[in-house]
């Protein structure tokens, strides 16, 4: 057999093969949103949203009796008030209550395994409960300290300007410090997800097996910050947008009448239901964008090792 003496390149120019990153996978991850799990993940964003603010609100009727809160929204509760009776009314040993703390706990673990199940289907594996476990400590080993320190940097540097007494500035970082706690916990879902379809995959039997495991996981992120970085970044937007302009309008309409708090109520589902919707896509995208990486690293450690095998021959 003549050897083969130089690298084929044929990989990159395949276009089966070719390395793509995950705004390639966008239009693809769109189908499947309501799949056994995608309708499941969506309904428990939304029991999540309705059923803890049920429970809040019948957690604070509880406390506080029939108070005028409801019916004086935007028109007569100021902030200041607002906190007078979170500070002074009975709420001090409990402000949410047991059963908001409890319904989010149960809804938050349904929301995770179901996108977790959803996702693993979407490319053909085993949910188990052992990867998704697992990839949690991996992720943080991965990439904790990388968005750590690009967290605190940003942070940092949002608080200088707002420190500089320029009024402008400081809007900016009070909006700006919570929508960047959100993209960076946001970010390091997107490893989560990443480790726990590698672990899905093939679990590490070796400790070089879980030197590639981890490096491979960790240039699949941050190959493409660009893109990631989109995702992440307007993905937040959109879901806390949809989020509170829902209780922004619901402030501004008030609560006097019947048929506004039914409205509200309507609106609140529409905008957890859309938001379960594209918690889904992003896990699919996650997904495809994984197996497509996976087999170009195959295919490429698949040359490299016949290219060795041949010069050993040669």
């Amino acid at each position: 057999m003549e050897p083969l003496l130089e690298k084929p390149l044929t990989i990159h120019t395949d276009e089966v093969l070719a390395p793509r990153g995950p705004w390639r996978f966008l239009s693809k991850a769109v189908r499947g949103g309501f799949s056994l799990w995608g309708a499941q993940l969506i309904l428990a964003w939304v029991s999540f949203h309705i059923l803890t603010s049920w429970s809040w609100a019948t957690h604070l009727k509880a406390r506080l009796g029939n108070s005028a809160l409801a019916d004086h929204w935007g028109a007569m509760v100021a902030a200041n008030e607002v906190w007078e009776i979170m500070e002074h009314g009975k709420l001090q040993d409990s402000v949410l209550g047991f059963w908001t703390v409890a319904i989010g706990a149960i809804a938050l673990f349904w929301i995770l395994w179901a996108g977790w199940k959803m996702q693993a289907r979407a490319v053909g594996l085993r949910a188990g409960l052992l990867p998704w476990l697992a990839a949690v400590p991996t992720a943080l080993v991965v990439n904790g300290l990388p968005l750590w320190f690009l967290h605190a940097l940003l942070n940092n540097t949002f608080s200088f300007l707002a420190g500089l007494g320029i009024q402008s500035l400081g809007w900016i970082n009070l909006f700006a410090v919570p929508l960047l706690k959100m993209t960076f916990v946001s970010a390091w879902m997107f490893q989560w997800w990443l480790c726990r379809l590698d672990l899905a995959h093939r679990f590490p039997a070796s400790k070089h097996e879980w030197i590639t495991h981890l490096k491979d996981n960790f240039l699949r992120f941050w190959l493409y910050p660009v893109q990631w970085g989109n995702i992440v970044f307007f993905g937040v937007i959109i879901r806390a947008g949809l989020a509170f302009g829902v209780l922004l309008l619901a402030w501004e309409w008030g609560g006097e009448a019947l048929s506004r708090l039914w409205m509200f109520f309507l609106l609140q589902i529409i905008a957890a239901g859309i938001n379960g919707w594209l918690l889904g896509w992003v896990l699919r995208v996650t997904a495809h964008y994984w197996k497509h990486d996976l087999e170009v690293r195959s295919e490429i450690r698949g040359l490299e090792s016949a290219i060795s095998k041949n010069r050993r021959l040669g």
